[in-house]
């Protein structure tokens, strides 16, 4: 659109918002000097796509037909165009002030004068000397390894414990039940692995050059990392008087007493995987009872982190204890 158009725009909005009364067609012609075709229709035609357009910027052009006119007016009703008053106290003016400040020197600080003006206390412009912190997170990590073909090596912990080197050649990251993985060719495995994160101990170092690697065409990262699908578990828990609340707080239910001033409670639809170290916090305060197999499994974990912590392997975690 050229300025001409643009300037006919502006001023067929300001004539619109000034009248108090709908202003025909042809008052309009005479009152901007615009449309003056000498063909009715061709002017008349202008008009409606001049009309159509404010429209469609959100400029709320009304039809008006009032008593005693032989012909449709229009008019904007200001109601509906203008804005609301800004009313901010001076916290709020100075929030904005903030804001202002990080976009850099001068940008702003007319329209924020204004604003400030209206504020009901006095409100300070100059806001304090800020700086914006963003925490380096797990995908900033690999972001440049991933960009440059390079590849990674770390130290990674698996789910049972053990620990050992991995040399991989990373292809992205992708997000599953709360946890970021890295995925990408394991080189002693050949094949293509996913690596949580938040199991990976010291630094992630690169290594070799950059495009040591091509991703392969069409892979799906989520599937590296799905898994198999975890049913969930109801789960009887027989817990102490200090895990009731915790207990509780997840969902528990009471059904009973243990006979030894504990309570048996139910919990629904537990995930033996995701849930396990929730499991394994709240012992020995609550302890499963059943499933029998779910009680075993935690039964090993509690007794792998006893051994991993202790220089006498051997441990009695008691029966029943999870």
């Amino acid at each position: 659109m050229g300025m001409p158009a643009v300037e006919r725009l502006v001023n067929l909005t300001v004539a619109l918002l000034e009248t108090r009364r709908p202003v025909t067609f042809d008052e309009l012609r005479r009152r901007t000097g615009y449309y003056p075709q000498p063909d009715a229709a061709s002017a008349r035609r202008m008009f409606e796509r001049d009309k159509d357009t404010l429209r469609a910027m959100g400029i709320p052009v009304e039809t008006r037909q009032d008593f005693g006119m032989d012909d449709p007016g229009y008019l904007i009703d200001r109601a509906r165009y203008e804005l609301r008053d800004v009313d901010l106290d001076a916290e709020e003016v100075a929030a904005l002030a903030l804001a202002v400040d990080m976009l850099g020197p001068d940008v702003g600080a007319l329209p924020l004068a204004k604003v400030a003006a209206r504020a009901p206390d006095p409100a300070p412009l100059a806001a304090p000397p800020a700086r914006v912190g963003l925490p380096v997170t797990d995908v900033d990590v690999f972001a440049p390894a991933i960009v440059d073909r390079r590849t990674v090596r770390f130290t990674y912990r698996t789910a049972d414990g053990r620990t050992g080197e991995r040399t991989v050649d990373p292809y992205g990251v992708v997000r599953r039940r709360r946890a970021w993985y890295l995925v990408g060719r394991d080189h002693d495995r050949d094949g293509a692995r996913g690596f949580r994160a938040d199991r990976m101990l010291g630094e992630v170092r690169t290594i070799g050059p950059e495009g040591a690697f091509d991703v392969p065409s069409g892979l799906d990262l989520g599937s590296v990392v799905s898994g198999p699908d975890v049913v969930p578990v109801d789960v009887t828990l027989r817990v102490r008087s200090e895990g009731t609340w915790e207990v509780t707080a997840r969902g528990g239910t009471d059904v009973g007493d243990t006979g030894d001033g504990g309570r048996r409670m139910h919990l629904r639809d537990v995930d033996p995987i995701r849930d396990r170290a929730w499991l394994l916090g709240v012992a020995p305060d609550a302890t499963v009872e059943e499933p029998a197999e779910l009680q075993a499994t935690l039964r090993t974990a509690l007794t792998r982190v006893v051994e991993a912590h202790t220089d006498d392997a051997h441990t009695d975690v008691g029966e029943g204890r999870s």
